[in-house]
């Protein structure tokens, strides 16, 4: 089985997605701009540490695929 680098395209987008879960995560820290985020119905942290959780599986998952389907 061969490796196959993925695309810029790829890579760009999964650090974007990246960038944008560490960027919630540091918010529900309180490390930056203390409540910068606005506030959900389900609760203020639940919610959007579920959305990180989320996104971060997407940026690993779109990465992976990206490696492993040629051309992605």
């Amino acid at each position: 089985m061969g490796w196959t680098p993925p695309t810029k395209f790829t890579v760009f987008l999964t650090f974007l997605l990246m960038a944008f879960g560490i960027f919630i995560l540091l918010d529900l820290s309180n490390l930056i701009w203390p409540g910068f985020l606005p506030y959900f119905a389900i609760g203020t942290e639940n919610g959007w540490f579920i959305i990180s959780l989320i996104v971060f599986f997407l940026s690993w998952f779109l990465l992976f695929l990206g490696v492993k389907l040629k051309g992605l």
